[in-house]
């Protein structure tokens, strides 16, 4: 089923009539200031008013606070493909976008002392809105939320310990990106 879904997903990007060819490098600015999350989105615009693009993000790192000896992690390691509607032209002014995205990840030790750990697989729907400031540099602002299941989840008591509160798979719906990112179009 996956195969068949992936294969019609191309085809239907492939037969869509091409009328501009830009292309859209980007970084989200806001995931760099959330502990360094590493991120990078490329687009291919598919005509005026739509583009496609994939992305992901990866943050390795692990911080310890001076108030307590716990680790705080915001770990992840995830990637995504989608499509954007643009009403007026591609890389410029308002958006909508829709994405299929994979994630694994390890966050907690914040707020409060519990660690969440897992994968997840769904979908998310954005929006926002692109303004040039250059023929080549536009920035980018919006938010975004995405929804599927945890396939492999588990909650920690505490992100230095072993105590598990709940674990197995389970649906979610969050907050997933608070775009403020610069993109270089080509």
């Amino acid at each position: 089923m996956r195969k068949h879904s992936l294969t019609l997903f191309v085809l239907l990007v492939l037969s869509i009539p091409v009328h501009a060819q830009k292309v859209g490098v980007g970084t989200n600015l806001a995931d760099w200031v959330n502990l360094g999350t590493a991120n990078l989105e490329a687009g291919l615009s598919v005509g005026q008013h739509f583009s496609v693009f994939v992305g992901g993000r990866f943050n390795p790192w692990t911080f310890y606070s001076n108030r307590r000896d716990e680790p705080m992690h915001n770990n992840v390691k995830n990637a995504y493909a989608g499509v954007r509607f643009w009403p007026w032209y591609v890389y410029s002014g308002w958006w909508v976008g829709a994405k299929g995205q994979y994630e694994q990840f390890m966050e907690g030790g914040f707020w409060r002392p519990i660690l969440e750990e897992g994968t997840a697989v769904g979908g998310g729907l954005s929006g926002g809105y692109t303004l040039m400031i250059h023929k080549n540099i536009n920035l980018e602002f919006g938010v975004g939320f995405w929804g599927g299941r945890y396939t492999d989840y588990t909650k920690y008591q505490c992100s230095g310990c072993t105590d598990i509160i709940t674990a197995g798979p389970r649906n979610f719906i969050k907050l997933d990106d608070l775009v403020f990112a610069i993109v270089y179009v080509f």
